[in-house]
């Protein structure tokens, strides 16, 4: 857990603003993880990160609001990885492999995140509540893109997309919620191997 203690200042809001928030979330996420959601404190928080408290109280004013940030904050790195890493691949199921290898090695690495957002979504209010799902649905549709160009192609079988699109992001978020019992037998490598054939498998005429 990275507890460095650089201190910034109110003039940080406006010359490193995205740094400064993003400093607030790692710190409240890996806190989170270490001691509890509510065992932590915004005044812990803003300690840990090294940023004052009227500065932290910039970006929130509550718990969940942080927690409205973690989420938004991994779904949008999610999301601009993936897009990022795809753009020079054209065979739909080259590059659906290749997204679901990134998308799943994303959960492995923020998989903290990821068990804060089952843990603790519920303690969102419903117009954040309604940010993260749409972030969700818009990494959703990044795998129903794939999928509807296999078809046009006539590389994949007819499915519902968006069923199947979601059953991908379930199939990584597995890793997360399950590796208690995976972690047993299976290496990540392995476990993205199993599932990229299952997922194939269902695809491929």
């Amino acid at each position: 857990m990275d507890l460095s203690k650089t201190k910034y200042t109110v003039l940080d809001q406006i010359i490193a603003a995205d740094k400064v928030r993003k400093k607030i979330i790692d710190t409240a996420s890996a806190l989170y993880a270490k001691k509890g959601y509510a065992a932590t404190s915004i005044e812990q928080i803003a300690e840990m990160a090294g940023v004052s408290l009227p500065v932290t109280y910039h970006y929130v004013k509550k718990k969940s609001e942080i927690m409205k940030l973690i989420m938004e904050d991994l779904l949008s790195t999610f999301r601009e990885s993936l897009t990022s890493h795809l753009s020079s691949i054209h065979d739909p199921e080259e590059k659906l492999g290749a997204a679901v290898i990134l998308f799943c090695k994303a959960v492995d690495q923020q998989r903290e995140k990821i068990l804060l957002i089952y843990q603790k979504s519920g303690s969102l209010d419903a117009a954040s509540k309604a940010k993260i799902m749409q972030l969700e649905v818009e990494v959703s549709e990044i795998f129903g893109g794939i999928i509807e160009e296999g078809i046009e192609a006539g590389l994949f079988k007819e499915v519902d997309i968006d069923v199947m699109a979601f059953n991908i992001i379930m199939m990584a978020h597995m890793w997360v919620l399950k590796k208690w019992h995976l972690k047993r037998r299976l290496g990540l490598e392995k476990f993205i191997e199993l599932q990229l054939a299952t997922i194939l498998g269902a695809l491929r005429k």
